[in-house]
């Protein structure tokens, strides 16, 4: 393209001299043009991990003019790469010769990917966790369990997944495969797989609350056929787990028909031990071991001697020449008279009591006479009878001095505690339960005795006058004295006619306390002549003389006679609530209480338990008096009508009849008045609020008035109607 510059004079003209000039200092001498050359360097290939950022180490260029060669400056540098950092690179030179033209070359820098190695990655580590369903979410895992991490890597993109398989060994056993997969996208080959790294991660979740196992007791079946028996219990179950799902129970029982939680089978006789094991977390085991004991029915068939008279050989036991004691000692086997076991469990063995280490036994004085000797026979499986043998024991030519029978020891009298429970009218309570508890533990003494033998030098005179020398034997008996404390508790009901009897009292001398409960249906005896006691009470209407009814009326026993013991009252009664507060039903109090004021019952000590210094005689009789929270109409004579109170509930000449009781929305007022003129009618609910205050004509004669009550209440109503001079108040019930 040609263009066209415009030039100034003036220069123009210094600008051909200046050429004039150049070709008589240089074009005189030589007619030769110095070539202009621009030198790039080659293009090269590198990997993305050899050095990108300081390129002259690839070269750079250079251009020669004439005979020299001179740097062709900096380049201009452009990166053409992707994440990962794989691409090429261009440096461009510009340079301008001496005529004024402009020379370019390009070096390119191929980046390849590395391709080679692998990044270096820290997998996440196996992981057990307790429960039954906790969080694995990799995000709510801490390191190094959540997630894979590396180091940095050139050349590289990676990138993390993973995926899970779960295998269920129990409900409270599983195991997750986690399969983690880091990939790196700057290498990944999709035919070939290459730069897919792979790890497995083991999570393990485990309850490891070990199950309850009620493992049963001993189990006894008796075999009749000289053999075994056939065993049939129930298979051990236990509660599932709280991770829900059953244990895994087996057995290990030889004779079990099956091997899981049932043992039932055929066994042969004696003991085998079975051993349930239960299965839970992940491989854990819990077991439990009873035995499964067959006894042979077929007893031994005991035969022996029907009595055996023996006496005693005379014995020196303190060595000083006198006969001071005698004694005999018999075998067991020496009473058998052809004892057999029908079974054929041989040998037989025999003794004198079930212990069949007790062979024989040994008489001395203290068994002078006649004693009555069971001798035992046991199979070789384990099966024993006995029979009884008279042995007479006698002192005739041993002529023991002093030889008597022991004494036999007195035995303890008996002492009885009696007494009765009766309800405030007299009524027996049947299944009282009274408690006797000693407020001091009974301490009782047992001895035990250890025998020492010793030999001692003894030395004596011979027929012939030698002094000869002997060893004798010295026992030496230490007593220990070991002393038991126990509480002695003892319960008895009443019978039907509310009398109980502690008839085997062994502990006499020691303080004791008498206590008892009752419980019936809750409503029995309770009713709305009760809730209209109660209010006829708190308007000051009648007065409780006993203590027994005012007791009875503090409903929610804190002590105090008032409207919310009526709430309360009125509501258990209407089926507003199923059950009275506080801790007590029945009080049974010591009937020998006395109050000096009958309101005392409230603020004093309940006489709940009766304290005896000792039982000294069967005479002793304690009774106790039944009271019933809320049963305050125990008694009808014991209520006070106060005058004020009844002049102002009626009249000779005027009389009112409140109806339906209880109601729901409407009550009516029949009034036979005596004269004409106003009734004013005031409703007020259980706390003294005023809820209606209404003025209705009357006339002389009978007269109906409706009152309707909107509110959404329930509850007592107390109403208060005014006629001229007179008052007329009573209590209703809106369901």
């Amino acid at each position: 393209m040609k263009t066209n510059v415009y030039i100034p004079s003036g220069i123009k003209s210094f600008l051909i001299l200046s050429c004039l000039l150049s070709t008589q200092m240089f074009g005189a001498k030589s007619n030769t043009v110095w070539p202009f050359t621009l030198n790039c360097p080659p293009n090269v290939y590198v990997s993305c991990t050899d050095e990108l950022w300081n390129l002259s180490m690839y070269g750079n260029a250079t251009y020669t003019y004439g005979y020299y060669t001179y740097s062709a400056g900096s380049p201009t540098v452009h990166y053409y790469l992707n994440s990962c950092n794989a691409g090429y690179i261009t440096r461009t030179w510009m340079v301008e010769d001496y005529n004024w033209q402009w020379h370019t070359c390009t070096q390119t820098i191929y980046v390849s990917s590395s391709g080679s190695g692998g990044p270096n990655i820290n997998w996440p580590e196996d992981l057990e966790l307790e429960g039954c369903n906790p969080d694995t979410n990799p995000y709510h895992l801490t390191a190094p369990y959540n997630y894979p991490t590396w180091d940095y890597a050139e050349c590289s993109m990676l990138g993390k997944s993973y995926s899970d398989m779960l295998f269920t060994v129990n409900s409270q056993c599983k195991k997750i495969m986690r399969t983690w997969k880091v990939l790196d996208w700057c290498n990944y080959h999709p035919t070939t797989g290459y730069a897919i790294y792979t790890r497995i991660q083991y999570i393990k979740i485990i309850n490891t609350t070990p199950p309850e196992i009620n493992c049963p007791a001993e189990i006894t079946v008796n075999a009749f056929n000289c053999k075994n028996a056939q065993l049939i219990v129930n298979p051990l179950t236990i509660d599932p787990s709280v991770c829900g799902g059953n244990f895994e129970i087996t057995n290990n029982s030889p004779y079990s028909t099956s091997k899981g939680n049932n043992i039932s089978g055929t066994y042969p006789i004696g003991t085998t031990k079975v051993t349930y094991t239960v299965k839970y977390g992940c491989s854990k085991n819990k077991v439990c071991t009873t035995n499964v004991v067959v006894k042979n029915a077929n007893k031994p068939t005991p035969y022996c001697l029907g009595s055996l008279i023996t006496t005693l050989m005379p014995l020196d036991t303190d060595n000083d020449g006198d006969v001071d004691n005698g004694m005999v000692e018999l075998w067991a086997k020496d009473f058998d008279k052809g004892s057999k076991s029908i079974c054929g469990y041989t040998p037989l063995k025999f003794s004198f009591s079930k212990d069949v280490a007790e062979t024989n036994k040994t008489f001395t004085c203290d068994h002078i006479g006649k004693n009555n000797v069971q001798m035992w026979v046991t199979d070789s499986k384990g099966a024993q009878a006995y029979c009884i043998v008279e042995v007479i024991i006698q002192n005739n030519a041993a002529n023991i001095p002093d030889c008597h029978p022991k004494p036999v020891e007195p035995v303890i009298p008996l002492y009885s505690l009696r007494g009765q429970v009766n309800t405030v009218s007299d009524l027996p309570l049947k299944d009282a339960e009274v408690t006797l508890t000693y407020k001091d533990p009974v301490i009782s003494y047992a001895s035990t005795f250890d025998t020492t033998e010793t030999l001692k030098l003894d030395s004596f005179i011979n027929a012939s006058g030698y002094k000869l020398y002997r060893y004798i034997t010295v026992l030496t008996v230490t007593e220990h004295k070991d002393s038991t404390v126990t509480y002695i508790t003892e319960k008895v009901k009443t019978n039907a006619n509310g009398v109980y009897l502690f008839d085997s009292i062994t502990v006499k001398n020691k303080p004791v306390i008498v206590s008892a409960t009752y419980s019936d249906a809750l409503k029995k005896g309770i009713d709305n002549k009760d809730v209209e006691l109660l209010t006829k009470f708190l308007l000051g209407e009648v007065t409780f003389s006993s203590y027994y009814q005012y007791l009875a009326a503090d409903i929610d026993e804190n002590g105090v006679i008032n409207i919310v013991d009526q709430n309360i009252l009125m509501e258990f009664v209407t089926d507003v609530r199923t059950t009275l507060p506080g801790n007590y039903q029945w009080y049974l109090l010591d009937k020998k209480a006395t109050f000096v004021n009958p309101q005392d019952v409230l603020t004093g000590t309940l006489p709940l338990e009766i304290k005896l210094d000792s039982i000294a005689k069967q005479q002793n009789t304690v009774d106790f008096v039944g009271v019933k929270k809320g049963n305050i109409s125990i008694d009808a004579g014991s209520l006070i009508e106060n005058e004020v109170s009844e002049r102002t509930k009626k009249s000779e000449d005027t009389t009112i009849k409140v109806y339906p009781n209880p109601f729901t929305s409407i009550m009516n007022f029949d009034v036979e008045s005596n004269i004409s003129g106003k009734a004013m009618i005031r409703l007020f609910n259980s706390y003294g609020q005023e809820l209606r205050n209404s003025s209705h004509p009357i006339e002389k004669g009978h007269n109906n008035l409706n009152i309707e009550l909107d509110q959404d209440l329930s509850g007592l109503i107390l109403y208060q109607v005014t006629i001229g001079q007179r008052q007329y108040s009573g209590i209703l019930s809106k369901i």
